[in-house]
């Protein structure tokens, strides 16, 4: 097969890829575990056809719009193609502008589940959720409907971190759109690139049109707007985009206005897409360069650390139970069986090849799992008051951490291929691995999420009148 044949093949397998049953092959076949493949995946897709008043074709929409946040283009043509195939408008495949309103206002939430979390406010739910429903209109969401969003969203956000780390992202047959994409918040990519776009053609004369537009530059009108400004994308653009403060919700914050969960206004009223670079590839979630910052550094310093014995798994079992009782029974089963997946020590522990293999099954893992999970969960707020944090440091190497963080806050940067990354690891532990840091996160998001929905329904839902918030 010549070489060209071979790309067009490799290009429409990948068209033609399907990321979900390839997950679910990979867990059953080389974790050889039984009923890992069925909480994963089975989870995942039981979102998509749970009892729900959201259309079939809008969840896939919902799903497709948290995967952008990652770009993780595997999953997005995998939702794509059902959206479509479910009586999608074909017109949203546009992008989110193109959307139903009650979607669009999903936009601001879906990038705070997926990068900050912990700015989630009640006040975000309260323009989302019509309180007079049926009455409400067409773009409210009722309380159910919202937490059955949320959870499509944060499970594809958890569901891109497995997907980009055992290597099924596509990365062939990109489009010059699909690259521009990938490197949105490239800098030195995108000074390459407008540089190239914007350069002068040497050795010819100047017209009488440019010549009068460079004399038109030079008055006062035109030198208030220098010519490195005409480009959409500059370094100090970029620069300022990053660095800037996320959207803090502390006393000092005047208004909660709903325009800024609406299209393309970001949190001080300005248009995001005059920041953003001029990519061509469809917008299914606006401010595509915001991202992850540390919690450790984040700017919203009145915001104190989720402690999970003040607020736990239980009280998120029992908030969404009341509304979703399928969805969370799954989720509370998924979550005991990851965390403990495995009693045996990793063969990393023992790469110097000493010990007996009886001796390695004597092993409990139970401080590197505890380890792998309280630090996932760290890097979203999330504390634990009676674990010693100095024990990630002791159990966790330099590079395995690494892999975390990129792992949980940036899977599109993911670029050291399954069989190399956690050296010394087995592909099976390795899977465990990503398992445990995907759903430690999502489970991140789902605390400061329900944290949110429980003091909206303090604050909104009183019958006394407006109580006091949680937090």
């Amino acid at each position: 097969m010549s070489n060209t044949n071979r790309r067009r093949k490799t290009t429409m397998d990948w068209l033609n890829f399907d990321p979900i049953p390839e997950v679910d092959r990979l867990f059953r076949f080389t974790c050889k575990h039984p009923a890992l493949h069925k909480h994963m995946t089975g989870s995942y897709g039981h979102m998509f056809v749970d009892i729900s008043d959201i259309p079939a074709a809008a969840r896939h929409y919902l799903a497709l719009m948290a995967a952008s946040r990652h770009r993780c283009l595997s999953l997005m043509d995998h939702h794509r193609r059902k959206f479509l195939e479910k009586g999608g408008n074909p017109m949203w495949i546009l992008g989110v502008d193109w959307a139903h309103m009650k979607y669009r206002k999903l936009d601001y939430l879906n990038r705070m589940i997926c990068h900050r979390p912990w700015v989630i406010h009640w006040k975000n739910l309260a323009v989302l959720i019509g309180r007079g429903s049926p009455n409400a209109g067409p773009s409210f969401f009722s309380i159910c409907s919202l937490h059955h969003a949320v959870g499509i969203m944060s499970m594809t956000h958890a569901m891109c971190t497995v997907v980009c780390s055992i290597g099924l992202e596509r990365r062939v047959g990109l489009t010059q759109d699909e690259i521009d994409f990938l490197n949105i918040d490239d800098l030195d990519y995108w000074e390459a690139r407008m540089s190239e776009f914007f350069r002068k053609v040497a050795d010819r004369e100047q017209t009488n049109v440019e010549y009068m537009i460079s004399e038109l530059k030079k008055t006062e009108k035109g030198m208030k707007r220098p010519t490195a400004k005409l480009c959409a994308m500059t370094t100090e653009t970029i620069e300022s985009l990053i660095n800037a403060p996320a959207a803090t919700y502390s006393s000092h914050r005047k208004s909660y206005s709903p325009v800024l969960l609406v299209g393309n206004i970001d949190e001080n009223g300005e248009d995001i897409l005059e920041k953003e670079p001029p990519c061509d590839y469809p917008i299914y979630s606006h401010d595509r360069t915001f991202g992850y910052i540390d919690f450790r550094k984040r700017p919203e310093k009145d915001i104190a650390p989720f402690r999970v014995e003040e607020f736990g798994w239980d009280h998120v079992y029992n908030t969404m139970n009341e509304y979703t009782d399928t969805m969370t029974s799954r989720l509370d089963r998924m979550f005991d069986h990851i965390r403990t997946l495995t009693g045996n020590m990793s063969s990393a522990s023992n790469s110097s090849g000493e010990g007996s293999p009886a001796d390695q099954n004597e092993i409990d893992t139970a401080a590197f799992r505890e380890a792998i999970w309280n630090y996932s969960q760290g890097l979203y707020g999330v504390r634990v008051d009676d674990y010693d944090y100095s024990k990630i440091n002791r159990v966790l190497d330099k590079g395995t951490k690494t892999f975390i963080k990129l792992a949980a806050c940036y899977p599109h940067k993911l670029t050291t291929e399954f069989t190399r990354a956690l050296p010394g690891f087995k592909d099976s532990e390795k899977i465990h691995v990503v398992m445990m840091v995907a759903m430690a996160r999502f489970q991140a998001s789902m605390f400061h999420y329900t944290r949110a929905a429980c003091n909206y329904n303090a604050m909104c839902l009183s019958k006394k009148g407006w109580r006091k918030p949680l937090d």
